[in-house]
């Protein structure tokens, strides 16, 4: 199971996870694509990610076409937490608020969605929350850094986090 990691900071908000698949404790892929960013919507997830990705964008081009543009946090939230549901996976989400502010949410398979920043999820969870509770970085530049930096330090310990990491970042508006 791998790791994703989200927070907020000063200038926005930042999702991270790692590429590695193991399946039945050997590792079937190191290049595994977790990241799903559709313009001013995405996040992460923990399992499944081209089903969660191909599913969510489906749901977000829907709300698209139905609203007239991409939804913010509250809407993009309950997009995620009903695909999370469908494909069996948790996930870390960002979306603007109504302000424009860069929020992140953590849904989970089970329908239950958390509101509180950092975000921590897979097997490596407990490793990364001890960094991310210590403080982020406020710059949205350095946080993009420090999210690399922190999946490569939760692999040095969890053999089911791999080393590379996939970043993205939304900036607030």
């Amino acid at each position: 199971m791998p790791t994703v990691v989200a927070f907020e900071t000063e200038g926005g908000a930042v999702v991270a996870a790692d590429r590695l698949v193991v399946s039945n404790d050997t590792v079937s892929s190191k290049h595994a694509e977790r990241i799903a960013a559709f313009g001013d919507c995405g996040g992460a997830a923990v399992g499944d990610p081209d089903e969660f990705r191909r599913e969510l964008d489906g749901k977000r081009r829907g709300y698209e076409v139905d609203h007239g543009g991409n939804p913010g946090i509250e809407p993009f939230t309950r997009l995620a937490t009903e695909v999370a549901g469908a494909v069996g996976t948790d996930a870390a989400v960002l979306a603007r608020d109504a302000d424009g502010r860069a929020q992140v949410r953590a849904v989970y398979a089970d329908g239950s969605v958390i509101d509180d920043s950092p975000v921590a999820l897979g097997t490596g969870a407990e490793l990364a929350f001890g960094r991310l509770e210590a403080g982020v970085p406020a710059a949205l530049d350095e946080a993009e850094t420090f999210a690399r930096e922190l999946i490569d330090g939760v692999a040095e310990r969890d053999t089911r986090t791999g080393e590379d990491a996939d970043v993205w970042t939304l900036a607030d508006a």
